[in-house]
């Protein structure tokens, strides 16, 4: 359109000239030489206008040709993305599976090396890897047992110091000098918790009281399987 324009402007500077030359006046050479140094800057200044404008379009062209490789790079980084994203994901779930089947193998591993199984208890069972073993006595000298009936008697025994947080499987039996043969309950559990338990004993031939069982020496020992943890 620009270029038009530089014509159409020589085109009249033309026919401006030809009028001039028709009409002739006296100072014809004068106003004739201003026509021409007026279209010929006319023509510079178009000429100029149309050179910056060709530029402004070849720049903006370049700017929308970068900006759309610029476009065409940022949706492959976008579609990268998300196959990674995708990939990702399906590896999260892999290793969640992957722990989740370790676990069970430790545990099953565990089970098989394990010297001591619990398979049930009072409560529900704890962790496989926190059983133990804990056993004691209450001490021949130091039993003190209580009467509660002219021919029983009864003895509470403290495992606290085991550190049981489950009900644990307990038994025991009677150790002494002489007659203890002769009682019955000696491995009945009473009232049984994580820390202690009861045991009551009768006279099944003589009648045995506190007095007779700690001067016979009768003490409780005992063995408590259960879970710490």
């Amino acid at each position: 359109m620009l270029r038009t324009l530089v014509i159409l402007a020589c085109a009249l500077c033309t026919l401006n000239a030809e009028e001039l030359l028709e009409k002739r006046p006296d100072n014809y050479g004068e106003d004739l030489k201003d026509l021409l140094m007026a279209s010929i800057e006319n023509t510079i200044a178009l000429t100029e206008v149309v050179t910056q404008q060709t530029q402004k379009i070849s720049d903006l062209m370049l700017g929308l040709s970068a900006a759309k490789l610029d476009i065409q790079d940022l949706t492959a980084e976008l579609m990268k993305n998300q196959v990674e994203d995708t990939t990702m994901a399906e590896d999260i779930v892999q290793a969640k599976e992957d722990i989740a089947q370790t676990k069970e193998d430790i545990a099953a591993l565990t089970l098989r090396k394990a010297s001591v199984v619990v398979l049930n208890g009072e409560e529900e069972n704890g962790n496989p890897e926190c059983v133990r073993v804990c056993s004691g006595t209450s001490g021949r000298e130091t039993t003190n047992w209580i009467n509660f009936s002219s021919n029983g008697i009864y003895r509470d025994i403290d495992m606290t110091d085991c550190g049981f947080i489950k009900i644990p499987t307990v038994t025991t039996t009677i150790e002494g000098h002489s007659y203890h043969w002769e009682m019955t309950g000696t491995s009945a559990i009473y009232d049984a918790t994580t820390t202690n338990f009861r045991i009551y004993l009768r006279g099944t031939i003589t009648r045995r009281d506190s007095n007779s069982a700690n001067s016979y020496l009768w003490n409780v020992e005992w063995v408590a399987v259960g879970f710490v943890c």
